[in-house]
């Protein structure tokens, strides 16, 4: 790297386990060369206990896998976490296949479970099964929980129409500004949703709470709540749901003035709308309708999809203890 380029790391290492040996990102603008890539994938453990059995008895296999995007393990179960046990009855003596996807490819580890008086079972395929139904929560209406991640998936729709006199809130960035995150400050909504980060749902017919991996922040919006009169202003604002058929609508309101969206800070009139649906087991599609006339003429929409990743944890993100200024080690010094 050039020696006198200047950057501040922003959360070094607090990429989670899945994404941080996922393809190397791309670097940010006006940055020379290439993002570095993550580790590559290590399954740390794999085993069968007990390693043989009867026929009509269970084993257990247990596993552990670092930095893997997807973990799986055929002919069964398919998709599991990073780590983890499962009852197995194979009917035969059967070798489990774990497969691990990481920033080095693929890499693989392999387990029998000897079935006394029966054969070597046929390899084959991984079990195609099919995809769980959308689950439901106690009172009928669609459960939204699960571990998403969204990055690329959501987007603005649309050009940003700026208001009359809507210049002084534009914000003026340089090709290698890295922007709000190098103060280690939440990034406001729906900003937060397309962080390179993985965020999780937790959802019951009274609550829906939304955890971000990045900066350690949570929202949590009772479902069929009212906004209260008056709302103390806060970087992620405060959030009240509704359902509107199958989809959960997110009314959130009461922000500060720190964040940006789309290139604009904004006044504390800002309104977000989130729109939340559940279209299959694995993706739910995300909107934002953003409002304030003191910045927008008209409405901003980011829409898109979050993907499920059950094979992922949220992992802790300490952004203050990495974020520091590099200058005086990328400058140059003079000679002596």
């Amino acid at each position: 790297m050039n020696a006198l380029v200047r950057f501040t790391l922003v959360g070094v290492g607090a990429l989670p386990l899945g994404l941080a040996c996922a393809q190397a990102p791309p670097s940010p603008s006006g940055f020379p060369g290439a993002a570095p890539r993550g580790a590559p994938a290590l399954i740390r453990d794999l085993k069968a206990e007990p390693a043989a059995i009867e026929p009509g008895q269970a084993a257990t296999l247990h596993w552990e896998v670092l930095n893997a995007y997807t973990v799986s393990i055929a002919p069964d179960p398919g998709t599991v976490a990073l780590r983890g046990t499962q009852r197995v009855t194979p009917a035969a003596t059967t070798t489990y296949t774990l497969t691990a996807t990481g920033a080095g490819g693929e890499i693989s580890r392999a387990v029998t479970v000897t079935v006394r008086g029966t054969t070597a079972a046929a390899k084959s395929p991984p079990s195609q099964h099919a995809p769980p139904p959308v689950p439901k929560l106690a009172d009928g209406k669609p459960d939204l929980s699960g571990l998403y991640m969204a990055e690329k998936g959501v987007r603005l729709v649309g050009a940003v129409q700026p208001a009359p006199g809507a210049e002084k809130f534009r914000v003026e960035t340089r090709p290698d500004d890295l922007g709000t995150g190098i103060q280690c400050l939440p990034p406001g909504v729906p900003s937060a949703a397309m962080l390179p980060f993985p965020l999780q749902i937790v959802h019951t017919p009274q609550t829906f709470v939304v955890m971000y991996e990045a900066y350690h922040q949570f929202r949590i919006a009772p479902v069929g709540g009212e906004h209260g009169e008056y709302l103390a202003p806060a970087y992620m604002g405060h959030s009240v749901a509704r359902w509107d058929g199958d989809t959960l609508v997110v009314d959130v309101r009461g922000f500060n003035t720190k964040t940006v969206i789309a290139g604009y800070r904004h006044t504390e009139d800002l309104q977000v709308v989130e729109r939340y649906r559940r279209t299959a087991f694995g993706t739910l599609a995300y909107e934002a309708t953003v409002t304030d006339p003191h910045v927008f003429a008209a409405p901003l929409k980011f829409a898109g999809t979050l993907e499920l990743h059950p094979e992922w944890e949220i992992g802790e993100y300490v952004c203050t203890e990495n974020n520091q200024d590099y200058d005086a080690l990328f400058e140059a010094k003079p000679a002596k």
